[in-house]
């Protein structure tokens, strides 16, 4: 049990990198009661006196502590040198708290949760080699790195798998292992040394606050170095229902994407990259390579309407012909004056707000056009001849 739940922290990892649910949620569905659990086979081996087990939970924790360190302490020179090696950590954090480029509480959390990883990937080891010893930590680090390769990790947090990318990597993982390895060693018991003495102990707590700091300073250092000019975070959730479609939330963007969300796919969420740029992550929506996109003299939300059959919805086809107008023939504006006050209105909205975030103005817009289609008062006009 404590294996696994040593396991839960990467498990967030691999779960949001699988698109099964986001990195916030996987870390309060699997990561939290993991600790939960470690913390209660801790006090119940102490209850119990079951010394071999508290030891390998108190020095595989501090091992894991110092192992990361030297995971990390190994390849500053390579930050240094201009390579954003650590930008994984950084997207981490973004991820988490859901904003696109680091920030101080981003940066908190995602380095936080890289100690996590080390500290729980230590535990791992140490609750399943019965006698550790150098080779069998290198190997551990060697067996890590190649999972981590058979993932979508380089693919998410945007590595190119080069030469140097798998120099960088294999060599600071048996840097990670050798690092495991001496933090047992160092707290292993022999005559002469107590792990319970107390110049040990006060050794041992001092760790514990100047290795957190080596780590704050060497996030501190990356941070200022490539933080501004890092690529955009990773969306919060890469699954299934991740849409991306470009920041420009004109009307018929907007519209398309309601009734996506509200008629076809009510799990959807919209992912936004600046216009013609590469689409990494999720399907492509209303951009040039999408299905449902303007095509010709039709509106992406009149081709959304035909492709789903909903054009029999009265509301949804004043929706339609308000993008219509908008979008395709906006000389016309007025002609039909329900569907050119409903475009008016939609534009309205996604302009009154410049500086809010994309996210947060579709919500705005989504809240409004849920009122207006829930409004039993709104009874749909004929198009206008």
């Amino acid at each position: 049990m404590g294996w696994v739940a040593a396991g839960t922290s990467i498990s967030s990892l691999l779960l949001y990198m699988a698109g099964v649910m986001p990195l916030r949620g996987a870390g309060a569905a699997v990561l939290l009661p993991g600790l939960a659990v470690l913390a209660g086979c801790w006090g119940m081996a102490g209850r119990r006196v079951n010394r071999d087990l508290v030891q390998r939970l108190a020095r595989g924790c501090w091992a894991g502590l110092l192992a990361t360190f030297l995971y990390d302490v190994v390849r500053v020179p390579i930050v240094v040198s201009g390579v954003p090696v650590f930008k994984a950590i950084s997207y981490f954090g973004t991820v988490f708290v859901g904003v696109p480029a680091p920030t101080l509480l981003s940066e908190v959390v995602g380095w936080s949760y890289h100690l996590s990883n080390g500290i729980g990937f230590a535990l791992m080891y140490f609750l399943w080699v019965r006698t550790p010893r150098w080779w069998t930590a290198v190997i551990w680090g060697l067996v890590l790195e190649g999972v981590m390769l058979l993932t979508p990790y380089a693919e998410v947090f945007g590595y190119k798998l080069s030469r140097q990318f798998l120099a960088i990597t294999i060599g600071s993982h048996v840097v990670y292992g050798l690092g495991l390895w001496l933090g047992w060693r160092l707290l292993a018991p022999s005559p002469g040394k107590n792990v319970q003495g107390g110049m040990l102990r006060g050794w041992m707590l001092a760790s514990w606050v100047v290795l957190p700091i080596g780590l704050a300073a060497i996030a501190a250092d990356f941070h200022r170095r490539h933080a501004a000019r890092i690529p955009a975070s990773p969306p919060p959730y890469i699954g299934p229902h991740l849409y991306t479609t470009w920041d420009v939330l004109e009307p018929d963007r907007a519209s398309a994407m309601w009734i996506w969300s509200r008629f076809v796919d009510r799990e959807a969420r919209f992912h936004y990259i600046p216009a013609f740029s590469v689409i990494r992550w999720g399907k492509p929506f209303d951009v040039p390579e999408a299905e449902v996109r303007r095509m010709g003299t039709r509106s992406a939300t009149e081709v959304l309407l035909e492709q789903q059959g909903l054009t029999g919805d009265a509301k949804l086809q004043v929706l339609g012909r308000a993008t219509h107008l908008y979008e395709i023939t906006p000389w016309l504006i007025g002609t039909d004056p329900m569907a050119s006050q409903l475009g008016a209105r939609i534009q309205e909205i996604e302009r009154s707000n410049p500086g809010v975030p994309p996210a947060e103005r579709t919500v705005l817009l989504f809240e409004w056009l849920d009122a207006w289609y829930a409004n039993p008062a709104i009874v749909p006009a004929p198009a206008a001849e």
